[in-house]
């Protein structure tokens, strides 16, 4: 029976030992290391993450200046939403002087605008020529500029109904040579709404109203707010402020073309409703009745 060496299985104890610590602290700092490289990677993402984020809020400004320039009109369409005096055919007596806005719609100088626009004080429709007075606006900070002359082409006949379709048709005819800072003579085309379509809009769609109010400081006003609803076949309801002398002005589409003419605003006892013509209706009027006496002459 061989003796065994006690010493060397001492040794070789401690050396097998000592070699299973070295494999275990090695596996530890392997471990380690990996984690905190994957954290730098992670981190070395972060810059991505940010440039998509940077991409996206890039993408909204950009929808965003879209939208204004939606919503801004140009100098010309300010221009085309012009101010209408009308003198009674008894000025000279009764000093009365009906006020409002109108739109022009064409380069050739069509205006359309509210009968009630071109009334006498009795409500019987203005003869006399020139029917109104017209202001341009070239700098909304200062009252309109009256320039032109029109003249009445047609108006729709009065009705009973409290909703009646109440629309005129005016034409410049020639410049106002008794006005302060009139031209010399007519341009060779006028500044001139685009028509919308009316029967698009739908309760919840952006409208503006655009004209000369009473409680405006005689410039140039600028409303907006949404469709809120419609009124028997031809009229919206707006939440967008009408005022007096907002009559016969324009009713604006988020793309700033004409959807319909404001004609009346009825007030609660906290708020109030505006309602508008619609464009589609009038211009059909505008075709059928009126446009055919134009040929005719």
């Amino acid at each position: 029976m061989k003796k065994i060496n006690t010493t060397l299985l001492i040794v070789s104890s401690i050396i097998a030992f000592v070699i299973f610590l070295t494999s275990v602290a090695g596996i530890i700092y392997y471990t380690q290391f990996k984690g905190e490289k994957a954290r730098r990677e992670v981190s070395v993402d972060l810059p991505g993450n940010n440039k998509e984020t940077e991409r996206k809020i890039k993408e909204l400004e950009d929808r965003l200046k879209d939208i204004e320039q939606e919503h801004g009109l140009t100098k010309d369409q300010i221009s085309a939403v012009v101010e209408l005096w009308c003198p009674d055919d008894n000025y000279d007596i009764n000093g009365f002087l009906s006020m409002g806005s109108g739109t022009i719609v064409s380069d050739q100088g069509i205006i359309f605008t509210n009968r009630h626009v071109i009334s006498n004080e009795d409500w019987s429709i203005i003869e006399s020529s020139p029917t109104c007075y017209v202001g341009i606006t070239e700098d909304i900070s200062q009252p309109s500029t009256f320039m032109y002359m029109a003249d009445l082409l047609a108006y729709s006949p009065q009705t009973d109904d409290f909703f009646d379709f109440d629309i005129a048709v005016l034409y410049i005819y020639d410049v106002c040579y008794d006005c302060p800072n009139a031209p010399g003579f007519l341009p060779d085309k006028f500044p001139f709404l685009e028509l919308g379509y009316s029967s698009n809009m739908a309760p919840g769609d952006y409208v503006a109203i655009v004209g000369y109010p009473e409680i405006g400081a005689g410039t140039w006003n600028f409303t907006d707010g949404i469709i809120s609803g419609r009124v028997g076949s031809f009229v919206l309801k707006t939440d967008a402020k009408i005022d007096s002398g907002n009559s016969g002005g324009a009713a604006l589409n988020a793309k700033n073309q004409l959807i319909g003419i404001p004609t009346w605003t009825i007030t609660g006892q906290a708020e109030s409703i505006g309602y508008i013509i619609e464009i589609d209706d009038v211009y059909d009027w505008f075709e059928k009745e009126v446009l055919p006496l134009v040929e005719e002459e």
